[in-house]
């Protein structure tokens, strides 16, 4: 699937340039430009695409920068446009500081919200520069991996200037900002835990395909379903061992991988599964059926090794789907909060999540999936939290205008393949 790609005259266009149609229409609402890193599949954009069309029923006009050259799939940038909002790509080359410039003082947004972790330092930095009152910085993930020297000098640097130009400092677990941002972060009156609200009505939504039938899996077979895209840190292709040694303990079973793939990962996977299990694993892509896909799963497995907060576990839980995950802190979160996480260790043998998908499994029989379903909107986890504590944030650093603002030009994307089925 092409993406459209703005060349560097559309660029600026797109941040100098009036829109005729742009005048502020709010009624009391706040203006927010978001940052975020490529547009993909990620948590980061899913949870924001849910979360924003409540944001702007409450008044708040979104707009999305892209440290891109193009604007990439996923369900975020179609959400910004259909919400009004604007999207604008603005890659990381010597003129992002100029260009970025020019957005803020033409929107004169009242936040800047970055998701780049310590990199967000940079163009709150830039925002601070600009005067926009609110500068938000929210660390997505646990920052935990072995990091190179390059890599150790720019999160010093940015996390510097993030602490100097941030108004607010957001993670969506505990870990996140242990490991993202400090692990003092506590004693810091700008940070604040944020848990990533959860859209149940997309998970609600039918699927018309019945998985086990296009699967080929007998009424007997146990069929495990993993969500998540085609990255290293996913391992997806730990799976195929797991169901060997589920076979190897009697247990007949189908595991269902959905998620964009990425030919290397595919091809690992592939490698993995033909030890005696390639008719069993099942690469599904991209969909957009991921709940009523999961409502069909005996267990969920989610082999990943690092992780903020995990739709890949959320979800299934959510709906009573017994999940079993590596030992992550935002793990060990969703298991603190709510029934049917089975954690095993991150370098477990597959004999060990062999032996914890039938755990989980039981699970899923012994669960009423209305009953998960009332106690995910009575937890932390619900989605119009989330929204209550985003707004709150905005309308803490509302500006007051007295004549309309143009907007910059609507940059609309074209051809986006399916959404929701990537955490």
């Amino acid at each position: 699937m092409s993406e459209p790609v703005v060349d560097d005259h559309a660029v600026d266009n797109a941040a100098v340039d009036d829109d005729p149609g742009g005048a502020d229409r709010r009624t009391g609402g706040c203006r927010v430009l978001r940052v975020v890193s490529a547009l993909n599949y990620g948590g980061t954009e899913i949870r924001t695409a849910e979360l924003l069309p409540r944001l702007a029923e409450a008044g708040t006009e979104m707009h999305l920068v892209t440290l891109s050259d193009r604007i990439g799939p996923g369900p975020l940038a179609g959400v910004v446009d259909r919400c009004g909002g604007s999207v604008t790509p603005i890659p990381l080359d010597q003129r992002f500081p100029l260009r970025f410039h020019r957005l803020l003082r033409r929107l004169r947004p009242d936040v800047v919200h970055v998701d780049c972790a310590n990199f967000s330092g940079v163009p709150l930095t830039l925002a601070r520069l600009a005067g926009v009152p609110g500068r938000v910085a929210h660390f997505r993930g646990d920052d935990n991996q072995p990091r190179t020297l390059p890599r150790r000098v720019v999160r010093w640097a940015g996390g510097r200037l993030l602490r100097a130009g941030a108004t607010d400092i957001l993670g969506v677990s505990p870990s996140s900002l242990t490991f993202g941002y400090r692990p003092d972060w506590a004693d810091d009156p700008r940070c604040q835990v944020v848990l990533n609200g959860l859209d149940l009505d997309r998970l609600r939504q039918p699927s018309d395909c019945d998985l086990r039938t296009m699967i080929g899996a007998g009424a007997g077979d146990l069929v495990c379903v993993s969500v998540g895209r085609g990255s290293p840190e996913k391992r997806r292709w730990l799976i195929p061992p797991v169901l060997a040694a589920l076979r190897a303990e009697g247990v007949s079973a189908h595991a269902v991988l959905v998620g964009p793939g990425e030919a290397g990962d595919d091809a690992r996977v592939r490698a993995a599964a033909a030890a005696g299990v390639a008719d069993r694993v099942h690469l599904l892509g991209a969909r957009d059926d991921v709940g009523g896909l999961l409502r069909q799963a005996d267990v969920v497995i989610h082999p990943s090794c690092l992780e903020g907060m995990p739709g890949g576990v959320l979800e299934p839980v959510a709906l009573g789907i017994g999940t079993v995950a590596c030992d992550l802190p935002g793990v060990r979160f969703i298991r603190d909060h709510l029934p049917g996480v089975t954690i095993v260790d991150i370098d477990a043998a597959p004999q060990v999540w062999a032996a914890a998908v039938l755990v989980a499994a039981a699970h899923t029989t012994a669960t009423d999936p209305t009953d998960a379903v009332d106690r995910f909107d009575r937890s932390v986890f619900a989605i119009d939290t989330a929204a209550a504590t985003h707004l709150e944030i905005y309308r803490r650093h509302r500006r007051h205008r007295t004549s309309p603002t143009p907007q910059p030009q609507h940059v609309r994307p074209q051809g986006r393949p399916p959404v929701d089925s990537e955490r």
